[in-house]
């Protein structure tokens, strides 16, 4: 009986050894996929592929327009040509619409085109949220007209 136990016991131990070495000669071959999968997912979310190069020309075709931009010109004309939807649309008391496209000057720079009565008044590198703080129409503010709000 204790030479069946032994026996049971050796036989046990050569299968869990048998099991460790063929889960350690497959290591190498998951980590190598793990690894490409890690890379893969790192090189998609980091811009390589088509989806780069299309937000590049995306960007590229905003700087354009935005370059082109004068000030006092009609806003209507250029937010068509802008071929989107601004990102946020935001407007005030004091009259001023804010019209945000983001990822134009880089992917966290946000272009914003400033307009009052339908023409501009500002464009640029900035947010929306920087543009309508109310210091701004304030006082000395980047966009005083001198008239309170209505």
């Amino acid at each position: 009986m204790r030479t069946m136990n032994r026996m049971a016991a050796l036989l046990a131990m050569g299968a869990g050894v048998a099991g460790f070495a063929m889960l350690a000669a497959c290591a190498p071959m998951l980590t190598g996929q793990m690894a490409e999968a890690g890379y893969n997912a790192a090189r998609a979310s980091l811009g390589g592929g088509a989806a780069s190069a299309d937000a590049e020309q995306r960007q590229k075709g905003l700087q354009a327009i935005m370059n082109s931009v004068e000030i006092g010109q009609e806003v209507k004309p250029i937010l068509e040509s802008m071929g989107e939807p601004p990102k946020e649309k935001s407007g005030n008391a004091y009259g001023y619409t804010c019209y945000e496209y983001a990822a134009v000057y880089s992917a966290t720079e946000a272009a914003v085109i400033m307009a009052k009565e339908g023409k501009v008044v500002f464009y640029g590198n900035s947010r929306c949220s920087a543009e309508m703080q109310d210091a701004n129409f304030r006082n000395s503010g980047k966009y005083m007209s001198g008239a309170a709000p209505g």
